[in-house]
């Protein structure tokens, strides 16, 4: 029996790995202008998205009460208790961390104003038709109230940024990775077929669009 269960979860790991090393996409042709960037940056299990506030293609402050004129928006997915509640070492919030996994639990989009990308960040381009898709995806992220307006949770204990309701739920089988990769490869960026860990987003997406190191188009 122990066997058998090793056999299993040997087969699970590399199951695991493969869905990780797998693109969803081939690389994209080289000849293709992609004359603006985005950004791809995260931890070990959490990415985030880094686009410009604005561009001649959209304006946030359209949808988005923002209070400051940042030069960059960070937008990131997850589950609304462990984002929202007191900080503290993921040794102590274990138990939110596994609740957050293992059930259909509400979600936030956290929108957190950046002055520029940080220097580990991955850069992207992008067309000018995929980068309105990917607004797209991003703005149909924000759950909604009557009046159509984006619903704000407030800031949480985050010193800047602020929270909003998301319309999808949080769980095991839709991460905040899942919810970068799925934005991404909808635009045509490549990503894993398992986008479990940031290091996989970020090593399939160095073979999208060259970066532009503009964000002026």
């Amino acid at each position: 029996m122990r066997r058998w269960a090793g056999v299993g979860g040997l087969a699970a790991l590399l199951g695991l790995g493969l869905g990780s090393l797998v693109p969803r996409r081939w690389p994209v042709s080289r000849d293709v202008a992609c004359p603006i960037a985005v950004y791809l940056v995260g931890g070990v299990i959490h990415s985030d998205l880094i686009l410009p506030r604005r561009n001649t293609h959209f304006d946030w402050s359209q949808v988005l009460p923002l209070p400051s004129e940042p030069t960059y928006l960070s937008f990131g997915f997850g589950e609304q208790k462990f984002y929202m509640d007191a900080p503290g070492p993921l040794w102590q919030r274990w138990p939110d961390g596994l609740r957050a996994l293992l059930w259909a639990n509400p979600a936030i989009v956290y929108v957190n104003p950046v002055s520029h990308p940080p220097s580990q960040a991955q850069c992207i381009g992008l067309q000018p038709e995929q980068y309105q898709r990917l607004v797209q995806y991003i703005h149909s992220s924000f759950r909604r109230d009557s009046q159509g307006r984006v619903i704000s949770l407030g800031r949480g204990y985050q010193p800047t940024g602020q929270f909003f309701q998301a319309e999808a739920t949080y769980s095991l089988l839709f991460t905040c990775n899942h919810w970068t990769a799925e934005g991404l490869d909808q635009v045509g960026v490549p990503m894993p077929w398992l986008p479990l860990f940031t290091a996989s987003l970020l090593w399939h997406s160095r073979n999208g669009c060259p970066c532009p190191h503009t964000t002026s188009s």
